[in-house]
């Protein structure tokens, strides 16, 4: 009988141990995984607005939380579709995160991608200003001369953006189809492409986010600010709007809104740390700053919030991409 009850004993004792060891690796395996890597994904090519904002908040990232494996991964293609359905697709742990942006919204709406309805909202940034430009050596001083020269020669002059359904691409074919189609409007693989193509006179004027211009204000030539009001940046502030310009009836979206999302289903305490991350590199002196030298406007929310705000923002585009005959399926309707 005592050797059964050593026995006994002997194996109580050998399966605590193995809860414990249990427990102990449990908690190793807490996110984030220090062996693992937290990739940011962003649906377009690098050196754009977009990634460019990317870059910097992974930086602020890094400082804040210690980590180092935090890395941006740009993926093309689509319309921005590509690298929004990698990230749906992705495993919902909290590793491969999105560059979420208004550009997502018009993705899917104009059916390029599930989009919005199958990711998870963590963190809302900011929203950039948009700016049509020519090239710096371009014949075009106002939008009245660039619509006029359109106009006059139907399907000659083009108008680039970042992509037929990047919220530039929403801009170009608004614009263009409130104007009665006068442009031949091309569409590029990100702002990364499209900057080059004005530079080198390929391209006639493109819609660009502010910071592309400020980045490149010695080689373009800003004809009009799709912002409210006017441009918070000194090199931009005399750049006319819309209604300065003589077209205020007309309905565009005045930029592109930029946020952080994760595959739907992501586990609650997963998505918490991120946000906590997120908001503490939100705030820091050198992210602030960023914004305020790019001109963006900070448009911060959190979680439930920033999914309410999304929310907002599919309702204000829906009778925008309707307009532009580019919606597909129940956003045509």
């Amino acid at each position: 009988m005592k050797r059964k009850a050593i026995v006994a004993a002997a194996l109580v004792a050998a399966m605590s141990a193995t809860l414990i060891t249990g427990c102990g690796k449990s908690k190793e395996a807490a996110f984030p995984d220090p062996e693992k890597t937290i990739t940011l994904i962003v649906p377009q090519g690098a050196g754009g607005g977009t990634d460019t904002q990317a870059r910097q908040l992974v930086e602020a990232m890094k400082e804040v939380s210690g980590n180092n494996n935090i890395i941006v991964e740009n993926v093309t293609g689509g319309s921005t579709g590509t690298g929004t359905n990698q990230v749906i697709d992705s495993e919902a742990d909290g590793y491969t995160l999105l560059m979420y942006g208004t550009y997502v919204i018009c993705g899917t709406m104009t059916g390029y991608t599930d989009g919005f309805k199958e990711l998870d909202f963590i963190t809302g940034l900011s929203m950039e200003p948009f700016v049509l430009a020519v090239n710096a050596d371009s014949p075009y001083q106002t939008l009245d001369d660039l619509v006029q020269a359109a106009k006059a020669d139907s399907g000659k002059v083009t108008l680039g953006n970042a992509g037929a359904t990047a919220t530039t691409g929403v801009v170009a074919y608004g614009l263009n189809n409130a104007l009665e189609s006068p442009f031949n409007v091309v569409s590029f693989n990100g702002g990364a492409e499209l900057i080059p193509a004005v530079l080198g006179g390929h391209c006639d004027a493109g819609i660009f986010s502010q910071s592309e211009v400020l980045a490149n204000i010695d080689g373009l030539r800003p004809l009009v600010f799709f912002g409210e009001g006017h441009s918070v940046l000194a090199e931009l502030a005399d750049v006319p709007n819309l209604a300065d310009a003589g077209y205020g009836d007309l309905t565009v979206p005045g930029g592109c809104f930029r946020g952080i999302c994760a595959p739907k289903g992501t586990p609650d305490e997963v998505k918490t740390y991120l946000a906590d991350v997120l908001e503490k590199a939100y705030n820091s002196d050198s992210f602030q700053n960023w914004l305020k030298e790019q001109g963006l406007l900070g448009d911060y929310s959190k979680l439930g919030e920033f999914e309410k705000y999304n929310g907002e923002m599919v309702e204000s585009m829906k009778p925008i991409i309707k307009a532009t005959g580019l919606a597909k399926g129940e956003y045509a309707e």
